[in-house]
């Protein structure tokens, strides 16, 4: 399954038809299919990464969100209680296309908040269906060649109807929470080591904290610490986590995330990439899902960041969205800003090409307010 294309009306403060595309826009070259995009079939080809930029407040976060609605309605055909923003909104209209065994589909529901039962229900559903072939990738949204599925639902009210597609409930992606609290850390780290290769463990805490050779897994709440000196230490799982920096933990759980994407082709979003991280680090991290030897299930990197550096990485404009926020949040996609390909990313970002440079007469009336 691959998120096609996402279309939210009524949904927090965003504009009607607020839009988000993983299909490229502008014309493919051979350096782009490369290292860019992912053939998920016959000339059908989705974007390896997918950068969201904006000044702060600007909705990147927001975008996130939306995403998310969409993924939990094609893994868990269900919202999650814990979208609270969704009770105190008015009725939202979602819109999705996503590629599933052969077929492109197209989506569309009514969310509505149900307060007796406390749950999203969802409300006028049809699916559409077109069996993709290669003359179509150029005009994928194209709702004439779909054929509309006459599905009775004989399903709760909070269950979508995409569940007769999957039948089966499956992640079909993660959500690296960048702001998750590190003692979760304790709860978890013997089963990464059960679960995980320990070399691809100890390469990961390499990565983050050089002063830590290798730690190995004694028994359920004892752990073999081999420092850069080589000198070993036992420590339990709360002596550990007093040793361990906050960025190491944090990246160790993101790299534990990375490497579930990447296996399964599921995607990955993360909300402000660059927290506790060097961007080099970050760096690294976006080319592991340009290099098709490592990403070879056609897994997609979603992030937001503030490093508008991280851009110069994108060879493309179309897998770039701009947020702002005025009267509404809205959604630009950077090719239709029209700079030329030449030019460095982060160089029109800092120039405000597209109208995301800090608001500098305010940071001036703070200035003068602290000389008071």
């Amino acid at each position: 399954m691959k998120l096609l294309n996402l279309t939210i009306t009524g949904f927090k403060r965003c504009i009607d038809n607020f839009n988000i595309t993983f299909t490229p826009t502008a014309n493919k070259n051979k350096e782009d299919i490369e290292y860019e995009l992912s053939e998920i079939d016959d000339n059908l080809y989705v974007f390896n990464t997918i950068g969201i930029v904006g000044k702060n407040a600007s909705g990147k976060t927001t975008t996130i969100e939306a995403l998310s609605i969409a993924y939990d309605i094609l893994s868990n055909f269900k919202i999650k209680k814990t979208l609270n923003y969704l009770r105190d909104t008015k009725d939202i209209i979602i819109k999705l296309y996503f590629y599933y065994n052969e077929f492109i589909y197209y989506y569309k529901t009514k969310l509505i908040y149900n307060k007796n039962n406390d749950y999203i229900c969802f409300k006028d559903e049809e699916i559409y269906k077109a069996k993709y072939y290669k003359s179509y990738a150029n005009d994928l949204y194209n709702l004439d060649r779909y054929e509309k599925l006459n599905l009775e639902k004989e399903l709760p009210e909070d269950t979508s109807i995409v569940y007769y597609i999957f039948k089966e409930i499956e992640m079909r992606y993660f959500y690296y929470d960048s702001y998750i609290e590190n003692t979760f850390f304790l709860e978890k780290i013997t089963d990464m080591y059960n679960m995980y290769n320990p070399n691809i463990l100890k390469t990961i805490i390499e990565l983050f904290d050089d002063n830590i050779m290798d730690i190995k897994l004694k028994n359920k709440d004892k752990f073999i610490i081999t420092f850069k000196n080589n000198q070993k230490e036992e420590k339990n799982k709360k002596e550990l986590f007093n040793i361990l920096s906050s960025g190491t933990i944090k990246g160790l759980y993101l790299y534990l995330d990375v490497i579930l994407s990447l296996e399964s082709g599921r995607d990955l979003v993360i909300d402000e990439i660059e927290i506790h991280f060097h961007k080099t680090l970050v760096e690294n991290l976006i080319n592991l899902y340009k290099d098709k030897r490592i990403n070879k299930h056609h897994a997609t990197l979603i992030f937001t960041t503030h490093y508008c550096e991280l851009l110069d990485l994108f060879n493309r404009y179309d897998n770039i969205y701009i947020t702002r926020h005025e009267e509404k949040i809205s959604i630009t996609n950077a090719y239709k800003y029209n700079i030329s390909n030449k030019l460095l990313k982060s160089k029109k970002f800092y120039d405000n090409a597209f109208d995301t440079a800090v608001n500098y007469e305010s940071l001036i009336k703070f200035k003068k307010e602290l000389l008071k």
